[in-house]
């Protein structure tokens, strides 16, 4: 990625001139370069930091990013920045990325090896291969965006793959299992993602929202919902999902489940499809559902989300300030006003309370640790919730808190085992 000491301070100095006569980004097309972008995320270390304290959580963390650092240099790769406890990488080679991606997994296996079980981190690592404009130590681009919408899809443990990054190492000898179709932000249609399997006993990848540990065996044709109720956790009750259901509530405002979809007021319905379980609200209109976060979520424009007692509302608008410059495949120049996001603390009626801008790469939500936090909300966690900014992306993460982080649904999502719900104040898992 190397183009001499000072092709940071050129392209600066380009986008400055760019402000005054857009033309100037012709230039930049100078530093355009086709590469991999790496991303990789720890699992597990917030509640490292929790269980052993700052020395020790700083200690783990510094292995890591020695661990990562090494191979990447080995195989010609360099890191470009670390975001909290993820790091960006580029590569010139495909083939190298996959090897170092491989080797850093098998590595931290290895050092997890001697840690008690429930000290154990595992790394999560996405890529993406594209052109990006490259200065010394940054890459711009939606190279970035990609493969960071790649690494939120990924589980722990793993390594996934965009269509771009396998058609170039389809036949470099690596196991790849294709994962499906995804909807990625910003991206039209579905995107078929794929895996890399480094180890044989490696389970599949789990999709966001859903638990990680689930069985290798094929999946189940019977779901069941099971209310989890707080006031008598001996008494949960079990429905089983034999084509659909109805959750909503009842005249007495208490919650019904029933195979009876004419109930009065419905907030969701569960769907059986063949073996693939769905969750979806009766109207387009009124979001109601939401999901706990097991994976990343890439933040889209009006996400709510729920951490402890708190609702939080996801906002981007355009800033002149952040102004950045594009090409298009005609060679004419634009001008693009940049983003800038807060998140909105709303009450229940989604009215604002406060405002919260992001303006690190990476903000912590928690009751007495973070950068914003709420000491009185008692079902929020210490450090509770994280944001991660990558490329063009804000990454929602749960940091390994008690009581979870709940993402409001938009649109018809998948379920599967050890998937939880949050429907009128009531908390339904998926079992089998």
């Amino acid at each position: 990625m190397s183009q001499g000491s000072d092709s940071g301070m050129r392209v600066t100095k380009l986008l400055r001139q760019a402000e005054a006569d857009p033309q100037a980004l012709r230039e930049l097309e100078r530093f355009r370069r086709t590469l991999v972008v790496m991303f990789s995320d720890i699992q597990g270390s917030t509640a490292y930091f929790e269980r052993h304290g700052d020395t020790a959580g700083l200690f783990m963390l510094h292995q890591c990013d020695n661990l990562i650092r090494s191979h990447v240099e080995k195989h010609s790769g360099t890191v470009i920045k670390t975001i909290g406890d993820g790091t960006m990488m580029t590569f010139p080679e495909p083939k190298h990325a996959v090897e170092a991606a491989i080797e850093i997994q098998r590595s931290l296996t290895q050092l997890d090896a001697a840690r008690s079980q429930d000290d154990r981190i595992a790394l999560r690592i996405g890529m993406h291969y594209g052109t990006g404009i490259v200065r010394t130590t940054d890459v711009f681009g939606d190279v970035v965006n990609m493969a960071s919408r790649v690494e939120s899809v990924a589980g722990a443990g793993h390594i996934a793959l965009s269509e771009e990054m396998f058609g170039q190492v389809r036949n470099c000898g690596f196991t790849i299992e294709e994962l499906g179709r995804f909807v990625l932000k910003g991206k039209t249609g579905e995107r078929t993602l794929f895996h890399v399997r480094w180890q044989p006993t490696q389970a599949p990848l789990a999709a966001p929202g859903v638990s990680p540990e689930i069985s290798s065996l094929p999946a189940p044709r019977r779901f069941k919902l099971q209310l989890n109720n707080s006031k008598d956790a001996g008494a949960a009750a079990e429905y089983s999902v034999r084509s659909e259901l109805g959750v909503g509530l009842s005249a007495e405002n208490t919650l019904v489940i029933s195979n009876d979809l004419d109930l009065p007021n419905v907030w969701a319905r569960i769907l059986l499809e063949g073996d693939d379980l769905f969750v979806e609200e009766p109207s387009a209109e009124v979001h109601s559902i939401f999901l706990r976060l097991i994976g990343a979520h890439v933040l889209e424009n009006a996400d709510i989300f729920l951490a402890g007692r708190q609702l939080f509302r996801f906002e981007e608008k355009l800033e002149p300030a952040l102004m950045t410059g594009t090409i298009n495949a005609q060679g004419d120049v634009a001008l693009i006003a940049g983003k800038a996001a807060i998140l909105v603390r709303t009450n229940n009626a989604g009215d604002p309370m406060e405002r919260c801008p992001l303006n690190a790469l990476q903000v912590q939500l928690g009751r007495t640790v973070g950068t914003y936090t709420f000491p009185d909300d008692h079902l929020m966690s210490r450090s509770h919730a994280l944001i991660s900014k990558r490329g063009e992306d804000f990454v929602l993460e749960d940091a390994g808190s008690h009581n979870g982080t709940f993402v409001q649904l938009r649109r018809k999502a998948s379920l599967n085992v050890g998937s939880t719900l949050l429907i009128a104040g009531h908390l339904l898992k998926v079992i089998c």
